[in-house]
Parts: structure tokens; C-alpha cells; sequence
């Protein structure tokens, strides 16, 4: 094998196996979701909102009616679409309620097996009335309605409080291409969300057998090059 072939396809390899990260910019609150191979950031949802070079890029009732994509760096194509409701760009984020909101995707990776929502949410229904949250996914154009599974709440006391969701993939039966995340809030301040798209996690033996299948490779192309080994 020529060695650097054979170095071509370590290098790939290792790539695939090595844990997919991006550097979280969306919010100081949210974490990097590891194994992470596409996401999705919306932050500064707000009319004082700026773009990354400072100037001023005010976010609107309109964007955000008709559909607003993430503006953080290195987001994909997804959109966050205000359905109904009072919600509207304030000067510290979205304000109003009872409202619903959609996340909508029309390209997952292949790879992906789950789905990781995080958002700092202030939710005010308890004083304000309106209803309480609710997220459900569905998929494939369909109207399925899966509930997510809140993992982690932080109480902030209506200051920045975090919410983390998730949704399996793995027991639905078919491919996912396309979902779309149905948000409804009563009376509330939201400020920041993020959507990852993750990979499952490989077995340890996955590992193993991918490292000695490299390990052979790079033996076959030294001893290739060194007949006298």
C-alpha cells in the first residue's frame, strides 16, 4: 500500500472517530454538545441586535414572522418562525406571549441520531398566566408530536434560566431528513437558543478495531516501503 494512501486514511479515520465539537458562542450558559455534527444558534433576539462586525442588525417582528435563520457563526439552514402569538423584538429580547413558535430543518446529516436543544428561557406564566411550555418534535412532514425529554433546568429566577431538551432518534424506524421543534410559552422573555444535531457515541470496540485496522495498515505500508522488515 502506498504509505501515503495509507496515511490519507488514518488521518480520515482518526477524524471520524475524533469527538465533533464547536466552540459555543450562541450563549456562556450553553454547553458544547459533544459529538455534535451540525447546529443551529440564535442569539441577541432582540431590535438592539448586531452583526459580527458590530453594525447594528436590529431583529424584526417580521423576520421574525416569516422565518429568522441562526446568526451565529457556523450555524446551518434551520429557521426559527414565530406561528402566533404576541412576541416581539424588544430591547432584551423577544417579549409577549402566549405564543408558538417553530424550529424548522430541512437538513439533518446522516449521522445524526439525536437532537440536543438548549435555550435560556424566562418563563412569567406563573404570574402572568398563558399556559405552560411545551416542546414536541416531528419529522418528515409529519405531525407527530413527540414530546422532548428535559434534561437539565437551571432556576435563575426569571434572570437567564436554562433549559436543556433532547429527542432520540434511534427508536423512531426511519431516517429522519427533515423535523421541525413546536415551542409554546405562555408570558415570557426568551433570549438565546441553539439546536445541535448529534452522532451516536462509537462502542470501545468500535474503537478498538478501528485503531488495530490502522495499526495493520501502517505496518503493510512501512513494510512496503522496507523490504527488509
Amino acid at each position: 500500500m502506498n504509505v501515503g494512501i495509507a496515511r490519507f486514511i488514518a488521518g480520515a479515520s482518526l477524524f471520524a472517530i475524533a469527538t465533533i465539537a464547536h466552540a459555543n458562542t450562541t450563549n456562556d450558559a450553553f454547553i458544547d454538545v459533544a459529538n455534535s455534527v451540525s447546529f443551529d444558534g440564535w442569539n441577541q433576539l432582540n431590535r438592539n441586535r448586531v452583526d459580527t462586525d458590530g453594525n447594528a442588525n436590529p431583529l424584526t417582528s417580521a423576520q421574525l414572522a416569516a422565518g429568522t435563520a441562526g446568526n451565529v457563526t457556523g450555524s446551518g439552514d434551520a429557521l426559527l418562525t414565530l406561528i402566533s402569538g404576541s412576541h416581539y423584538p424588544a430591547g432584551a429580547g423577544l417579549y409577549g406571549g402566549p405564543s408558538t413558535f417553530t424550529f424548522t430543518d430541512n437538513t439533518v446529516d446522516n449521522a445524526a441520531t439525536s437532537l440536543v436543544f438548549q435555550g435560556i428561557i424566562n418563563d412569567f406564566s406563573a404570574i402572568m398566566g398563558g399556559g405552560d411550555i411545551s416542546f414536541t418534535l416531528s419529522y418528515n412532514g409529519g405531525s407527530q408530536n413527540i414530546a422532548g425529554n428535559l434534561v437539565e433546568f437551571v432556576n435563575t429566577d426569571g434572570i437567564s434560566d436554562y433549559y436543556q431538551y433532547t429527542w432520540d432518534f434511534s427508536n423512531l424506524g426511519e431516517t429522519i431528513s427533515s423535523y421541525t421543534i413546536n415551542f409554546g410559552i405562555g408570558y415570557s422573555q426568551l433570549l438565546a437558543f441553539q439546536i445541535d444535531q448529534v452522532a451516536a457515541v462509537p462502542e470501545p470496540e468500535t474503537y478498538a478495531m478501528l485503531m488495530l485496522g490502522l495499526g495493520i495498515m501502517g505496518f503493510a505500508a512501512r513494510r512496503r516501503s522496507n523490504p527488509r522488515i
